[in-house]
């Protein structure tokens, strides 16, 4: 079975696993400012999302409303990982979205890479988010991100 990627929306709690998701090029949009249950759901069936939440009410509700959802039971990173993969979904290290807000990334080249890139590797790869310009590369750091992502993948 081959690993999918996805549209979801995640609720307050499950932030944190949101942004991570990203960075395995999961299309992962925060709740609107101030948003209930209800609006949460709305956004899920209006944007054809799938619901991350910790929340079983807010789970049923979803599922009575016909909304996708994956209730999500481990409090902590490692556990939602390993159950998101569980669930059939990618887990592979692919920066496509910003882990800020959740924006599409572009490669990025020239004094725009530079900026914002300070003890970034030599030749290493540059992207900027369209949406908010936030600069990423693979640096030292890539390696413990593609670890905890890989492991939760098997």
């Amino acid at each position: 079975m081959m690993a999918k990627v996805g549209r979801f929306i995640a609720d307050e709690m499950l932030i944190r696993l949101a942004r991570w998701l990203r960075m395995a090029g999961q299309d992962v949009s925060r709740p609107p400012e101030g948003a209930g249950d209800s609006d949460l759901i709305e956004v899920a069936l209006k944007e054809e999302r799938i619901l991350l939440t910790r929340d079983r009410v807010l789970a049923q509700r979803c599922e009575k409303a016909g909304a996708g959802c994956l209730l999500i039971m481990s409090s902590d990173l490692d556990g939602q990982l390993s159950e998101f993969s569980a669930a059939g979904f990618s887990l592979e290290p692919h920066p496509e979205r910003c882990t800020l807000c959740n924006g599409p990334l572009e490669e990025a080249v020239g004094p725009e890479k530079a900026d914002d890139a300070a003890g970034s590797e030599e030749g290493s790869i540059h992207w900027r988010c369209q949406r908010c310009g936030k600069i990423y590369w693979q640096g030292s750091h890539w390696r413990g991100i593609r670890e905890r992502l890989e492991g939760k993948g098997d």
